[in-house]
Formats: structure tokens, sequence, C-alpha cells
């Protein structure tokens, strides 16, 4: 089955687009033969402008996704791999597979990579190409520079939301069969697939899933990391207590810091070591299934809005992949 079967495209292209923007690099997703599954996202100005501006260098950026594609493919490789595209410049790619799917490899460059700088080896080929040469090196000064550890942290956080949207896979399965989502360990497995992606990308200390139990009209906890026993078992919170049950009330995620301003949330912050958190309420239709919240007590953090709008998306993704009867 091959990827646009398994994947939403619209999705994956709300996703590509936030996670671009978030590690601060063009990113696009091509398939086997190289060509572009999704359009690509953040391209950066020496892209945009003077190569595109050489139809010399236009033609041989994009003969390059397909022999890169042809050579991906001979390796096999399940790892992150680093290349020199045309005009000299960093890029990697990374191979996506969920399941049995059709492996697709998202690029993600041109960047400055560890010391890497302008160099002969660059100029030689942007001359030959009939690229502009000032207007290259201005677009090669605004390139994001980084480093081996930005790039293994930029790949461990496509791992965990590749993991997690394979998770969805299962669950797609059994609603194959007609199975009933409305049941409680079910929605707690699905949202806990949730909380281990969120607790990946947020790189939080803490975190629970939280699940609606109809009968009594309580959020109870399910799965948690960095919380006591004593905290897991006796939580239950009525929607419009405590934070979590804020979020059913209002129907909305919360993004909490110490710049906030709301007061009727600062006042349900009784946890001053916690300097940002995420809770998100997770519904379908007019019905709860539960409140995921990941937290740290580390500043400075990779909480922020864009975070936020990404995991956001990975929940809508979900409750789509997943058709709830």
């Amino acid at each position: 089955m091959k990827f646009d079967e398994r994947v939403d495209i619209k999705h994956w292209q709300n996703i590509q687009d936030v996670f671009s923007s978030i590690v601060g690099l063009s990113l696009r997703t091509v398939d086997r033969n190289g060509e572009i599954i999704v359009r690509p996202s953040n391209i950066p100005v020496i892209c945009a402008e003077p190569v595109s501006e050489s139809s010399a260098a236009r033609e041989k950026c994009c003969q390059w996704y397909p022999k890169l594609a042809a050579s991906l493919n001979k390796t096999q490789s399940d790892r992150r791999q680093e290349h020199v595209c045309p005009m000299g410049l960093e890029n990697f790619s990374m191979p996506i597979v969920f399941n049995n799917t059709e492996t697709v490899y998202l690029i993600a460059g041109p960047l400055v990579y560890g010391g890497s700088s302008k160099d002969i080896r660059i100029t030689e080929r942007i001359r030959e190409s009939g690229v502009d040469e000032q207007k290259f090196f201005d677009g090669f000064n605004r390139l994001p520079s980084m480093r081996g550890a930005d790039v293994e942290r930029m790949c461990g956080f496509l791992h965990s939301i590749v993991k997690f949207m394979s998770s969805l896979e299962t669950y797609g399965q059994q609603m194959d069969d007609g199975v009933f989502l409305f049941e409680k360990d079910k929605v707690s497995n699905l949202l806990k697939a949730f909380l281990e992606a969120a607790m990946k990308l947020c790189e939080a200390e803490r975190g629970s899933v939280m699940v609606f139990e109809k009968t009594t009209q309580e959020l109870s906890i399910k799965e948690a990391t960095g919380l006591s026993e004593d905290i897991i078992q006796t939580t239950k919170l009525k929607p419009g207590e405590g934070l979590a049950g804020l979020t059913i009330e209002r129907r909305k995620a919360l993004f909490l810091n110490d710049q906030l301003s709301d007061r009727e949330l600062r006042l349900r912050m009784r946890k001053p070591k916690i300097t940002s958190a995420f809770v998100i309420p997770v519904f379908y239709k007019n019905d709860v299934l539960g409140v995921i919240s990941v937290c740290t007590a580390k500043k400075p953090n990779n909480f922020s809005d864009k975070l936020m709008e990404l995991l956001n998306e990975l929940v809508s993704m979900a409750l789509e992949k997943i058709t709830l009867k």
C-alpha cells in the first residue's frame, strides 16, 4: 500500500510545515522515485532566488531528487544519511516507514553542518551553473547552522511522530472489524501512544493520560510518567475541576508558562516547579475521550505555540484515521 493511501496527505502537509518551523529547516517529502509528495516547507532564500534564477542550476536540482532516491533505495538504511546537493550544500535524508508502508524520505536542508563553510567546491559548482555568486553567498549566510547533536535530536523528534502515526494503523484495522473504540482500555492505549510522542517532542519530565469515565463523569489517570503512585491512584476530576477539567469545560487545549496572564489558570497552577505545560483535551464530536498533559521544570525548554500546533495536528489526524462509531 502506498504512502498516500496510508497517510492523509493534508495532515502530513500540516505536520511537515509545523515540524519545519520548529526545527528551522526546509523539508521535502519524496517517494521512492524522488517525486515530491507534498509542497516543500520553508524553502530557503538561497534556493528560491539565486538557484531558481539559473536554468542550469534548476535542472540539476530537479534531477538530483530522483538520483538521491535511487541511491537510498539501494542502501535501504533505516538511519539518517548525509548528502551534498548539486550546489555543494549539505542535506540529510531520513526514511519514513509506517509499518509495511512503502518507504518515503524526508529531505532536510540545505544547512550549514558542523564546521562547514564557504569553500572552493561550492564556488566552482555555482559558477559552472551560472548562479549569481553574490546572491548565492548572501543566501548561504542565512542558512540554519546545525551540529551532529542537533541533527540527531531532529531525527529523534521525527521518529516519535512516525512511531505514533504507525500506532494508528492498529486502531484503524480494529475499526475495520467494527470494534467500538469507546472502551476505556482502547482509549487509554491510544492516548498513551500520543503521550509517548508528546513527551519525546517536548522533552518533558512529567506527563499523564486521563480517561473520562462516562458512568462517574470523572477523569482518572490511566498512564503517567514522573508522578507518584499516590497521585495516580487518588486523582479524580470532574469537568471544570483542576487544569484537566478546565480544558474539558473550555473545550480547548491550554499552554501554560511563567508568562501566563490568565488569572484563573495561574490560581490552578499549584506546582511552582513547573515552568511550562500542555494540557490537551481529546474529543470526538460531543464526547470526551480524555486529557493528555505534559510538563517540564526546565527553563528554557521546547514548549511553544508551534509545538502545541503540531500536537493538536497529531490528535486531529488520529481522530480522522480512526473512524469512531
